[in-house]
């Protein structure tokens, strides 16, 4: 008798470890996390909750859920978990019920994503998990998850303006400046790195790979002139040059990369063409230019959102010079003038002149400059 009652309770844990076996593979096929809502697009905080969770059958009831980023080759990560419950059918999370609680593994991330809307540059994992949650409270080891992949990338929030892509310049200390489009550009610092770049490589490459000639890091302003602690530009090496942007210690993104050369120092050795746009208001008068058949000028609007400049010249002697172009109509931002001289003024080859260029505000900038005939340098 003894012996038939433990064959009949060894049966009874065998049935009822089979019945658990078989309950946990029906609950394997009982829900199913569907992240394509959220797959492709930058996730802030009113989409990153915007998949979705197929439970069939009955309801499954009260759930755990986890959120959770982590970005490739980079310590940057954050994650969420609220309580949830589901039901039968297809279930799309109700954002008002739903209060994640939040963590991340750096203020300045979490400042990025709730405040800013944005993420770091780089390729990350995002994965969610649904833990069923039994009726005593307790949370299941064996949770239901789906991950996906995406990178976030700024597409060149980041514009390099001077010196221009190929160009050809005469400076051995050029200004490099460049522009970030983001709405908390304020807070930003820079890195900007100068390469050469050698034979067979490109720009992007030469950046990569090369030991940079300059290289500096936590810049605040968008501007640098290459300093004198930098390794000495030479003539006739082609360099690259790009710009990238950090939020408290956080890389955002990076600008395209740019190429230059530095030519002889001589006029006759450079066609009208190769010339970079000058800043009007940052340059006002600190330096002689050339002006090789045309003058081309950069005007950042910052303060009005249009404005006319009154334009005039004269010579030498301070004796006014008949320029046709007598007004420059600006807008908001970044204003880029060619004027063409030998239409605009009758000039002299080699000649000294002064462009003054006067705002609606009253302010005046000062561009002196020396003329060369583009038909004597050929």
């Amino acid at each position: 008798m003894k012996q038939t009652i433990n064959s009949l309770g060894h049966h009874l844990v065998l049935l009822l470890c089979w019945l658990l076996l078989a309950t946990g593979v029906n609950a394997q096929q009982n829900l199913v996390i569907d992240l394509s809502p959220v797959d492709g697009i930058t996730l802030t905080p009113e989409n990153i909750l915007n998949f979705r969770l197929q439970a069939m059958g009955t309801s499954v009831g009260k759930v755990q859920i986890t959120g959770t980023i982590r970005y490739r080759n980079s310590p940057q990560n954050f994650s969420y978990s609220f309580k949830y419950d589901l039901h039968a059918g297809m279930n799309t999370i109700d954002a008002g019920q739903a209060h994640p609680q939040w963590q991340f593994s750096s203020p300045a991330l979490k400042e990025l994503f709730f405040n800013y809307r944005t993420l770091p540059e780089g390729t990350y994992e995002y994965c969610v998990s649904a833990a069923p949650i039994s009726a005593f409270g307790e949370v299941s080891a064996s949770p239901f998850d789906e991950c996906l992949y995406h990178r976030s990338e700024d597409v060149f929030l980041i514009n390099l303006l001077e010196p221009e892509d190929k160009a050809k310049i005469h400076e051995y200390t050029p200004m490099l400046s460049w522009v970030a489009n983001y709405s908390f550009s304020n807070e930003l610092t820079y890195r900007l790195r100068v390469a050469e770049i050698k034979q067979g490589q490109n720009p992007v490459n030469a950046v990569m790979l090369n030991q940079p000639v300059y290289d500096e890091k936590n810049l605040m302003q968008n501007s640098k002139i290459y300093p004198i602690y930098a390794r000495p530009l030479v003539k006739n090496q082609p360099y690259a040059w790009t710009v990238d942007a950090y939020y408290k210690g956080i890389l955002l993104g990076g600008a395209e990369t740019w190429q230059f050369i530095i030519k002889e120092d001589t006029i006759s050795n450079t066609a009208p063409g190769d010339q970079s746009y000058i800043d009007i208001k940052r340059e006002n008068g600190q330096t002689k230019q050339y002006a090789i058949g045309v003058l081309k000028l950069k005007y950042v609007l910052d303060l009005a959102r249009k404005d006319r400049l009154t334009v005039s010249l004269v010579d030498a002697s301070g004796a006014a010079v008949n320029l046709k172009t007598q007004e420059l109509e600006a807008v908001y931002g970044d204003n880029r003038y060619v004027i063409d001289l030998r239409e605009n003024a009758s000039l002299k080859h080699n000649n000294n002149y002064v462009l003054y260029m006067k705002s609606r505000r009253g302010e005046v900038f000062k561009f002196p400059f020396q003329y060369i005939n583009p038909e004597f340098t050929k």
